[in-house]
């Protein structure tokens, strides 16, 4: 009677999968203020410094940011669901790599768009010269 179980009794998650649940959700806190926020601001400086000429892809910071944010929110999600404390690991490394990557995906595309950017300039000034000279 004392010792009894049912089947309704359920199993207790383990320290292992809690921990992993703490440190992940903390390190994609750190990452999203420490990496993506400062990525931003530099973003937002450098398109300030240069008046608007440097095209920012707003749409593809944006969208990358949403998509990879709620893969790491879904990811923590189902370290709740999980019973096994190493498979509870792998979802949170999982989800603070998304993070890390989306955190600085912003530097990847703003940098590749200023390259287009500058590809352009050089038959720019080829054409301005022959137009003068």
């Amino acid at each position: 009677m004392f010792g009894r179980t049912t089947m309704s009794t359920r199993r207790a998650r383990p320290r292992a999968v809690w921990a992993a649940l703490v440190t992940s959700a903390v390190l994609c806190f750190l990452i999203v203020v420490g990496v993506f926020v400062p990525v931003l601001g530099l973003i937002g400086a450098a398109d300030g410094g240069t008046a608007g000429a440097l095209d920012v892809p707003v749409g593809s910071i944006a969208a990358a940011a949403v998509i990879g944010y709620l893969l790491a929110v879904v990811l923590l999600a189902l370290i709740l669901v999980v019973r096994n404390g190493a498979l509870a690991w792998v979802l949170g490394v999982a989800a603070v790599i998304s993070t890390l990557l989306v955190s600085l995906w912003p530097l990847l595309a703003t940098a590749l768009a200023g390259v287009d950017q500058a590809r352009d300039v050089g038959p720019f000034i080829q054409e301005l010269i022959q137009r003068f000279s």
